[in-house]
């Protein structure tokens, strides 16, 4: 699994999810909207589905077994093959230098998907926000 110190020991550029950088706290966004809580990386080619990264990173946000993240079930949240198909249904070349990501709630928390494979966790972070 990979993880946040991983992701930024990589050849990635700085730039970070909803404004957090290399830095900054990644535990706090700096609008006081999102905390960073976990992030694993997807690979099309590996046995591994986007589903059980997803529950994966979830279950890693929540501090339980991925066997935990049960109710509600995924796909009654999101189309897991609709974002399959759009991030990673197309030539690794025609993914590259692109930004496409996809969003989604799940509980509290905000799951970023990127076309790159990068599955982000974040929740609701403690500080000021706007309304």
């Amino acid at each position: 699994m990979t993880t946040m110190d991983d992701r930024h020991n990589s050849s990635r550029p700085v730039e970070e999810i909803d404004g957090l950088s290399a830095d900054e706290s990644v535990n706090e966004a700096p609008d006081g909207g999102w905390a960073f809580e976990a992030q694993i990386q997807y690979d099309p080619s590996d046995p591994r589905d986007l589903t059980t990264v997803i529950i994966t990173g979830i279950a890693e946000a929540e501090g339980v077994s991925i066997t935990e993240v049960t109710s509600p079930p995924l796909y009654e949240v999101v189309d897991i093959v609709a974002i399959d198909d759009a991030l990673f249904g197309r030539p690794n070349a025609s993914r590259e230098d692109t930004d496409s990501a996809f969003e989604f709630r799940y509980h509290e928390y905000k799951v970023r998907v990127e076309a790159d494979g990068w599955v982000t966790v974040l929740r609701p972070s403690d500080g000021p926000t706007t309304e």
